[in-house]
């Protein structure tokens, strides 16, 4: 019932909106329909009737115009509508930072006329660069210290098992790597 009754309040608020808007609208219309009616106030205040379309036809009209056209109408021409004369301003003449006279210049570099038989510089063989010449182990730190650990490893695989088994270096990663290859899970 509640809901009812605010559902009841808001269309009745919506209705009286709408009265007052279409109140309002009619006003409008009624107050530019009198304004239609009566032109400016003249000199007194009051206004005065606005004077109704000519009765001439538009070819007559046309006629005017044409005929006030050739002859130029001097003194709207020359004077305000209140009869002052008016003022002659003469426009500056434009002026342009533009340089038209300056001669576009060409960025590219003219290609010098060559022969496509003859190479430009002699071509080398991969086997004369320096790469190929250098023998490994001779050219820098990282090198020598993996010929050093070959070494090693070559003396390492000719200890015998007694020895390797005293080092528990050696004995700790056997049992590693036991545990890693022989895994029970």
């Amino acid at each position: 019932m509640e809901k009812l009754q605010t559902l009841l309040w808001i269309l009745l608020g919506l209705g009286v909106f709408i009265w007052r808007m279409v109140q309002k609208a009619r006003a409008m219309t009624e107050k530019e329909q009198r304004e239609r009616k009566v032109s400016r106030p003249d000199s007194t205040g009051r206004p005065r009737p606005v004077a109704p379309l000519p009765a001439t036809s538009f070819d007559e009209m046309l006629k005017q115009m044409q005929a006030q056209n050739r002859t130029g109408n001097p003194a709207s021409a020359e004077t305000t509508p209140a009869g002052r004369p008016l003022p002659r301003e003469v426009a500056p003449a434009p002026r342009s930072l533009e340089q038209t006279e300056a001669r576009p210049k060409s960025l590219e570099h003219a290609s010098e006329a060559r022969s496509l038989e003859v190479p430009l510089h002699e071509a080398r063989r991969a086997a004369a660069l320096p790469r190929t010449t250098t023998q490994h182990g001779q050219e820098d730190y990282w090198s020598q210290k993996q010929s050093r650990e070959r070494g090693e490893a070559r003396r390492q695989t000719s200890l015998s098992l007694n020895d390797r088994l005293r080092n528990p270096a050696d004995l700790r990663a056997a049992f590693v790597l036991s545990e890693i290859l022989q895994r029970k899970f």
